[in-house]
């Protein structure tokens, strides 16, 4: 039952989505308001020509995501292990490597961070701390490919720190949501039914300490008490706030730095072996993964991470260099060029990047802290968890975000 207290959600991502089906198990007359034709953000979910289900977005499941499986779990989603393994790759493209050099060269990294304190891992950079390791030279090009693959940014802007994951070769499994993962967005609006507003971007927000005026584009007016921001750090400037907000949280925002990457989809003319392969100096891989029933798919699925990466494969020019790397990294793959899907997130007008680069402790409590009626949520507010779907649904999940204050 309602509490008649009202909530407007800006955003509905995965982190707007479960901030909003909190919201509204805890009594609130909650509305989600969407600038998209559709829910889900970052998660995206299409078919390739063949029929192979694609993940234009957001792709793994990793470990320790408990709070996404969870909360799928609850909708009725369950998860797919793809086959593949996120944290072993085959590395290529003329490095040299050895997987037995690249395990020692792992073995080190962790040794290394291990000896260094908590407090001391945000510096030196990622780059700086590789670059200062005795190991394989094939090795230390490898490690650095993955951290910059998997951070979408190059190394020297990534702390130290995060090396552990980025880097980690592991067989973990690495599942999917059954389904495609935004079937998790498509579920949480389907509890919300017409209180979820696509086509509907935020333009102006007039608030004070007793609730907020969200002005929308198509000049409809919606009135709340609590108000949830669920939109990209990279575009929120993009809305107006009268008054303005406080300093400390703009400049948060502002020191927000964001991965840039691309994805290609090809689709395959015979069946190939699950796995996943590295091309090491391009900073980019591809997998070939499992469906439902643990076959492998006639797909292979491409990731590229980092500035560098992007303007190596020519992505503003569309996938012919992306696709003639790939014919050269993977000839043993009978690919169909003609059914290939690139997915981009820098020109899109709705993020313009790909995700949160390690926010530090500090930026994480002042992006979280709220201001008057808002709440702030989203992956760049989830700490630890930033950059993944497991952080979006985190921040949305946080107590503060239903709070009777």
């Amino acid at each position: 039952m309602s509490s008649g207290r009202k909530a407007v959600v800006v955003g509905a991502g995965l982190a707007g989505l479960t901030a909003a089906f909190e919201l509204d198990r805890c009594g609130w007359d909650v509305t989600v308001h969407e600038a998209r034709d559709r829910v889900g953000g970052r998660t995206w979910t299409e078919n390739l020509p063949n029929g192979v289900p694609i993940e234009m977005g957001a792709e793994f499941v990793l470990p320790g995501n408990t709070e996404l499986v969870a909360l799928a779990a609850e909708l009725g989603i369950g998860t797919l292990d793809k086959g593949m393994r996120y944290g072993n790759r085959e590395p290529r493209g003329g490095i040299g490597v050895q997987q037995e050099d690249l395990a020692v060269g792992v073995a080190e990294l962790r040794r290394t961070l291990e000896g260094i304190e908590a407090s001391e891992l945000s510096e030196p950079s990622a780059a700086e701390l590789i670059a200062s390791l005795e190991i394989d030279e094939g090795a230390r090009e490898a490690i650095l490919a993955r951290c910059e693959i998997s951070s979408a940014a190059d190394a020297s802007e990534v702390p130290a720190g995060e090396l552990g994951g980025l880097a980690a070769i592991s067989d973990a499994p690495s599942p999917g949501l059954v389904g495609g993962n935004q079937s998790l967005a498509l579920a949480l609006a389907g509890r919300l039914g017409e209180r979820v507003h696509l086509n509907e971007p935020a333009e102006f927000i007039n608030w004070s300490e007793s609730g907020v005026a969200v002005c929308c584009e198509s000049g409809a007016i919606f009135d709340a008490e609590r108000c949830v921001l669920a939109v990209p750090g990279s575009v929120i400037d993009r809305i107006q706030f009268a008054p303005a907000l406080p300093e400390n949280k703009a400049e948060a925002f502002q020191s927000l730095r964001y991965g840039h990457a691309a994805k290609l989809f090809v689709p395959l003319l015979e069946p190939a072996p699950v796995g996943a392969v590295m091309n090491v100096p391009e900073r980019w891989w591809c997998w070939v993964q499992s469906g439902k029933d643990g076959q492998p798919l006639r797909a292979v699925h491409c990731f590229a991470g980092s500035p560098r990466a992007l303007e190596g494969l020519a992505i503003s020019a569309g996938p012919n260099r992306w696709l003639d790397s790939l014919a050269s990294l993977r000839p043993e793959l009978s690919l169909d060029p003609d059914g290939a899907v690139l997915s981009t997130w820098d020109d899109d007008p709705r993020v313009g990047a790909a995700y949160s680069i390690s926010p530090s402790a500090e930026v994480t409590a002042s992006l979280i802290e709220p201001v008057g009626p808002f709440r702030f949520v989203g992956e760049h507010t989830a700490g630890p968890f930033s950059a993944l779907m497991e952080g979006a649904v985190r921040s949305g999940r946080r107590a503060d975000v239903t709070d009777a204050g």
